[in-house]
Protein backbone atom coordinates (compact mmCIF):
# COMPACT_ATOMS: atom_id res chain seq x y z
CA UNK A 1 0.00 0.00 0.00
CA UNK A 2 1.59 3.53 -0.91
CA UNK A 3 2.11 6.00 1.88
CA UNK A 4 -0.49 8.26 2.90
CA UNK A 5 -3.19 5.91 1.71
CA UNK A 6 -5.04 3.60 4.12
CA UNK A 7 -8.06 1.52 2.48
CA UNK A 8 -11.24 2.50 3.09
CA UNK A 9 -13.00 1.06 6.49
CA UNK A 10 -16.76 0.51 7.41
CA UNK A 11 -18.37 3.30 8.26
CA UNK A 12 -16.25 6.01 6.53
CA UNK A 13 -18.65 9.04 5.09
CA UNK A 14 -18.64 8.54 1.35
CA UNK A 15 -17.45 11.29 -0.99
CA UNK A 16 -19.93 13.28 -3.45
CA UNK A 17 -19.07 15.19 -6.34
CA UNK A 18 -21.09 17.64 -7.97
CA UNK A 19 -21.14 15.95 -11.17
CA UNK A 20 -20.79 12.17 -10.73
CA UNK A 21 -20.05 10.85 -13.75
CA UNK A 22 -21.28 7.41 -12.58
CA UNK A 23 -24.84 8.98 -12.05
CA UNK A 24 -26.50 8.10 -15.12
CA UNK A 25 -24.90 5.16 -15.97
CA UNK A 26 -26.40 3.86 -12.62
CA UNK A 27 -29.32 5.65 -13.28
CA UNK A 28 -29.86 3.22 -16.09
CA UNK A 29 -28.97 0.09 -14.95
CA UNK A 30 -31.52 0.11 -11.99
CA UNK A 31 -33.80 0.49 -15.06
CA UNK A 32 -32.83 -2.15 -16.46
CA UNK A 33 -32.78 -4.30 -13.16
CA UNK A 34 -35.96 -3.22 -12.32
CA UNK A 35 -37.81 -4.29 -15.57
CA UNK A 36 -35.77 -7.40 -15.14
CA UNK A 37 -37.30 -8.13 -11.65
CA UNK A 38 -40.66 -7.13 -12.77
CA UNK A 39 -40.54 -9.95 -15.71
CA UNK A 40 -39.00 -11.83 -13.01
CA UNK A 41 -41.76 -11.89 -10.87
CA UNK A 42 -44.56 -11.91 -13.11
CA UNK A 43 -43.37 -15.29 -14.66
CA UNK A 44 -42.78 -16.63 -11.21
CA UNK A 45 -46.00 -15.33 -10.00
CA UNK A 46 -47.36 -18.72 -12.20
CA UNK A 47 -44.61 -21.21 -10.44
CA UNK A 48 -45.12 -20.39 -6.50
CA UNK A 49 -42.66 -23.53 -6.22
CA UNK A 50 -39.75 -22.35 -8.07
CA UNK A 51 -40.54 -18.94 -6.77
CA UNK A 52 -39.86 -19.98 -3.09
CA UNK A 53 -36.70 -22.14 -4.16
CA UNK A 54 -35.33 -18.78 -6.50
CA UNK A 55 -36.15 -16.17 -2.93
CA UNK A 56 -34.70 -18.39 -0.43
CA UNK A 57 -31.37 -19.26 -3.11
CA UNK A 58 -31.39 -15.10 -3.75
CA UNK A 59 -31.84 -14.64 -0.02
CA UNK A 60 -28.87 -16.72 0.30
CA UNK A 61 -26.55 -15.08 -2.40
CA UNK A 62 -27.34 -11.55 -1.49
CA UNK A 63 -26.48 -12.28 2.13
CA UNK A 64 -23.02 -13.62 1.40
CA UNK A 65 -22.27 -11.11 -1.39
CA UNK A 66 -23.54 -8.38 1.90
CA UNK A 67 -20.56 -10.62 4.05
CA UNK A 68 -18.20 -10.46 1.11
CA UNK A 69 -18.23 -6.61 0.23
CA UNK A 70 -17.96 -5.64 3.80
CA UNK A 71 -14.60 -7.31 3.76
CA UNK A 72 -13.36 -5.78 0.02
CA UNK A 73 -13.48 -2.42 -1.53
CA UNK A 74 -16.20 -3.13 -3.80
CA UNK A 75 -18.89 -2.42 -1.26
CA UNK A 76 -17.93 1.69 -0.92
CA UNK A 77 -18.09 1.28 -5.18
CA UNK A 78 -21.41 -0.35 -5.53
CA UNK A 79 -22.90 2.05 -3.12
CA UNK A 80 -21.74 4.90 -5.28
CA UNK A 81 -24.00 3.87 -7.74
CA UNK A 82 -27.16 2.54 -6.33
CA UNK A 83 -26.99 5.74 -4.31
CA UNK A 84 -28.34 7.82 -7.18
CA UNK A 85 -31.33 5.50 -8.29
CA UNK A 86 -32.23 5.00 -4.33
CA UNK A 87 -32.74 8.85 -4.46
CA UNK A 88 -34.67 8.89 -7.48
CA UNK A 89 -37.15 6.38 -6.44
CA UNK A 90 -37.59 7.96 -3.19
CA UNK A 91 -38.31 11.10 -4.63
CA UNK A 92 -40.46 9.46 -7.01
CA UNK A 93 -42.74 8.04 -4.19
CA UNK A 94 -42.92 11.00 -1.72
CA UNK A 95 -44.13 13.09 -5.04
CA UNK A 96 -47.26 10.91 -5.36
CA UNK A 97 -47.93 11.26 -2.13
CA UNK A 98 -47.97 14.56 -1.94
CA UNK A 99 -50.00 14.69 -4.63
CA UNK A 100 -52.61 11.98 -3.88
CA UNK A 101 -52.90 14.08 -0.35
CA UNK A 102 -53.19 17.37 -2.02
CA UNK A 103 -56.00 15.72 -4.37
CA UNK A 104 -58.17 14.13 -1.60
CA UNK A 105 -57.47 17.20 0.83
CA UNK A 106 -59.29 19.40 -2.28
CA UNK A 107 -62.15 16.80 -2.73
CA UNK A 108 -63.20 16.66 0.50
CA UNK A 109 -63.22 20.21 1.10
CA UNK A 110 -64.80 21.25 -1.90
CA UNK A 111 -67.68 18.59 -1.48
CA UNK A 112 -68.36 20.18 2.24
CA UNK A 113 -68.59 23.67 0.99
CA UNK A 114 -71.00 22.29 -1.87
CA UNK A 115 -73.04 20.84 1.20
CA UNK A 116 -72.85 23.48 3.28
CA UNK A 117 -73.94 25.92 0.65
CA UNK A 118 -76.99 23.75 -0.62
CA UNK A 119 -80.67 24.44 0.35
CA UNK A 120 -82.38 22.66 3.53
CA UNK A 121 -85.39 22.36 1.21
CA UNK A 122 -86.08 23.57 -2.26
CA UNK A 123 -88.88 25.79 -3.06
CA UNK A 124 -91.44 25.06 -6.10
CA UNK A 125 -89.99 27.37 -9.12
CA UNK A 126 -91.97 30.39 -9.68
CA UNK A 127 -93.97 30.51 -12.63
CA UNK A 128 -92.36 32.47 -15.58
CA UNK A 129 -94.19 35.13 -17.04
CA UNK A 130 -96.09 34.65 -19.80
CA UNK A 131 -97.11 36.51 -22.89
CA UNK A 132 -100.36 37.37 -23.57
CA UNK A 133 -100.32 39.23 -26.39
CA UNK A 134 -103.31 38.14 -28.84
CA UNK A 135 -102.15 36.80 -32.22
CA UNK A 136 -105.79 37.90 -34.05
CA UNK A 137 -104.47 37.06 -37.65
CA UNK A 138 -102.18 34.12 -36.89
CA UNK A 139 -104.52 31.74 -34.52
CA UNK A 140 -108.18 32.30 -34.96
CA UNK A 141 -110.44 29.57 -35.88
CA UNK A 142 -110.06 30.85 -39.77
CA UNK A 143 -106.30 30.44 -39.46
CA UNK A 144 -106.39 26.93 -37.97
CA UNK A 145 -109.10 25.50 -40.76
CA UNK A 146 -106.72 26.98 -43.35
CA UNK A 147 -103.38 25.56 -41.71
CA UNK A 148 -101.54 22.27 -43.30
CA UNK A 149 -101.28 19.44 -40.30
CA UNK A 150 -97.63 20.54 -39.76
CA UNK A 151 -98.55 23.80 -39.27
CA UNK A 152 -101.44 23.37 -37.05
CA UNK A 153 -99.04 21.54 -34.99
CA UNK A 154 -96.64 24.39 -35.41
CA UNK A 155 -99.64 26.59 -34.28
CA UNK A 156 -100.49 24.63 -31.02
CA UNK A 157 -96.52 24.81 -29.89
CA UNK A 158 -96.32 28.74 -30.80
CA UNK A 159 -99.18 29.15 -28.31
CA UNK A 160 -97.46 26.47 -26.04
CA UNK A 161 -94.45 29.24 -26.31
CA UNK A 162 -96.63 32.16 -25.84
CA UNK A 163 -98.38 30.85 -22.38
CA UNK A 164 -94.66 30.72 -21.22
CA UNK A 165 -93.99 26.71 -21.10
CA UNK A 166 -90.83 25.94 -21.34
CA UNK A 167 -88.74 23.55 -23.96
CA UNK A 168 -91.85 23.91 -26.22
CA UNK A 169 -91.36 21.58 -29.36
CA UNK A 170 -92.84 19.79 -32.21
CA UNK A 171 -92.46 16.29 -32.35
CA UNK A 172 -94.70 15.10 -34.54
CA UNK A 173 -94.07 12.65 -37.53
CA UNK A 174 -93.55 9.43 -38.78
CA UNK A 175 -93.19 7.30 -34.96
CA UNK A 176 -94.03 10.10 -32.69
CA UNK A 177 -96.18 7.31 -30.91
CA UNK A 178 -99.09 10.06 -30.34
CA UNK A 179 -96.80 13.12 -29.53
CA UNK A 180 -97.18 16.00 -31.73
CA UNK A 181 -96.31 18.73 -29.28
CA UNK A 182 -94.10 18.61 -26.09
CA UNK A 183 -93.32 20.90 -23.44
CA UNK A 184 -92.92 21.46 -19.59
CA UNK A 185 -95.16 24.14 -17.25
CA UNK A 186 -93.75 26.04 -14.15
CA UNK A 187 -93.63 23.41 -11.93
CA UNK A 188 -91.89 21.07 -14.18
CA UNK A 189 -94.38 19.17 -15.39
CA UNK A 190 -94.53 17.57 -19.05
CA UNK A 191 -97.28 18.59 -21.17
CA UNK A 192 -98.04 16.27 -24.24
CA UNK A 193 -100.13 17.40 -27.46
CA UNK A 194 -102.21 15.38 -29.92
CA UNK A 195 -103.03 17.75 -32.71
CA UNK A 196 -105.97 16.31 -34.43
CA UNK A 197 -106.77 18.77 -37.77
CA UNK A 198 -109.85 16.74 -39.08
CA UNK A 199 -112.47 17.17 -40.85
CA UNK A 200 -115.05 15.20 -38.63
CA UNK A 201 -115.19 14.97 -35.05
CA UNK A 202 -112.21 12.82 -33.36
CA UNK A 203 -113.45 9.31 -32.20
CA UNK A 204 -113.00 7.45 -29.19
CA UNK A 205 -110.50 5.09 -30.72
CA UNK A 206 -107.98 8.11 -31.69
CA UNK A 207 -108.35 9.18 -27.85
CA UNK A 208 -107.93 5.10 -26.82
CA UNK A 209 -104.84 5.38 -28.78
CA UNK A 210 -103.38 8.78 -27.44
CA UNK A 211 -103.96 7.12 -23.63
CA UNK A 212 -102.21 3.90 -24.13
CA UNK A 213 -98.71 6.28 -25.07
CA UNK A 214 -99.31 9.51 -23.53
CA UNK A 215 -98.38 8.59 -19.90
CA UNK A 216 -96.49 5.13 -20.41
CA UNK A 217 -94.05 6.33 -22.82
CA UNK A 218 -94.18 9.97 -23.05
CA UNK A 219 -94.66 10.50 -19.07
CA UNK A 220 -97.34 12.85 -19.58
CA UNK A 221 -98.63 14.79 -16.22
CA UNK A 222 -100.68 16.62 -18.66
CA UNK A 223 -101.90 14.78 -21.57
CA UNK A 224 -104.07 17.16 -23.96
CA UNK A 225 -105.78 16.21 -27.07
CA UNK A 226 -106.65 19.09 -29.61
CA UNK A 227 -109.49 18.65 -32.11
CA UNK A 228 -110.28 21.72 -34.95
CA UNK A 229 -113.41 20.02 -35.16
CA UNK A 230 -114.51 18.63 -31.39
CA UNK A 231 -115.10 14.91 -30.63
CA UNK A 232 -117.97 12.64 -30.49
CA UNK A 233 -119.65 11.71 -27.42
CA UNK A 234 -117.73 8.28 -26.81
CA UNK A 235 -114.69 9.90 -27.02
CA UNK A 236 -115.32 12.60 -24.60
CA UNK A 237 -116.72 9.77 -21.93
CA UNK A 238 -113.79 7.96 -22.77
CA UNK A 239 -111.46 10.82 -21.92
CA UNK A 240 -113.46 12.08 -18.65
CA UNK A 241 -112.72 8.43 -17.41
CA UNK A 242 -109.15 8.24 -18.05
CA UNK A 243 -107.99 11.87 -17.31
CA UNK A 244 -107.20 13.22 -20.50
CA UNK A 245 -107.73 16.74 -21.56
CA UNK A 246 -109.85 17.92 -24.50
CA UNK A 247 -109.45 20.82 -26.53
CA UNK A 248 -112.96 21.08 -28.66
CA UNK A 249 -113.55 23.67 -31.39
CA UNK A 250 -114.64 26.47 -28.75
CA UNK A 251 -112.19 25.64 -26.38
CA UNK A 252 -109.34 26.38 -29.67
CA UNK A 253 -111.19 30.04 -30.06
CA UNK A 254 -110.51 31.08 -27.01
CA UNK A 255 -107.03 29.90 -26.36
CA UNK A 256 -106.13 30.83 -30.15
CA UNK A 257 -107.51 34.45 -28.76
CA UNK A 258 -105.56 35.01 -25.85
CA UNK A 259 -106.19 32.48 -23.08
CA UNK A 260 -103.83 30.59 -21.23
CA UNK A 261 -104.31 26.73 -21.93
CA UNK A 262 -104.64 25.75 -18.43
CA UNK A 263 -107.63 28.50 -17.78
CA UNK A 264 -109.01 27.39 -20.67
CA UNK A 265 -108.99 23.86 -19.34
CA UNK A 266 -109.42 24.82 -15.73
CA UNK A 267 -106.65 23.29 -14.44
CA UNK A 268 -104.58 25.97 -11.42
CA UNK A 269 -101.20 27.39 -12.39
CA UNK A 270 -100.77 28.19 -8.83
CA UNK A 271 -97.38 26.87 -7.46
CA UNK A 272 -99.39 25.15 -4.86
CA UNK A 273 -101.26 22.66 -6.91
CA UNK A 274 -99.83 19.49 -5.79
CA UNK A 275 -101.95 17.60 -7.90
CA UNK A 276 -103.38 19.56 -10.83
CA UNK A 277 -106.53 19.68 -8.82
CA UNK A 278 -108.91 17.48 -8.23
CA UNK A 279 -111.69 19.17 -9.75
CA UNK A 280 -109.86 19.56 -13.71
CA UNK A 281 -110.10 15.68 -13.78
CA UNK A 282 -113.99 15.87 -12.87
CA UNK A 283 -115.94 15.44 -16.31
CA UNK A 284 -117.16 19.32 -15.83
CA UNK A 285 -113.28 20.54 -16.19
CA UNK A 286 -112.47 17.77 -18.95
CA UNK A 287 -114.88 18.77 -21.67
CA UNK A 288 -118.11 20.35 -21.97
Amino acid sequence: MAPGKRSPQRGDPIAHTPHDEGGGLALLGGLVALGTVIQTAAWMWGHPLVAATALTGAVVVLFGLRQALRCTSLGLLLRRYLQPLWALVREGISARLARARTTLTAAVTDRIERWAHEPLRRDAPAEPAASYVRRPHAHTLEAFEAATPVRFEEMCRELLERDGFANAKRVGGAGDLGADVVADDHLGRCVVLQCKRYANAVGSEAVQKFNGTARPVHAAAVPVVVALNGFTDPAADFATRQRIHLVDRERLARWGAGRHLYDVLEIERGPGAADLIAGCYSPGGLYQ
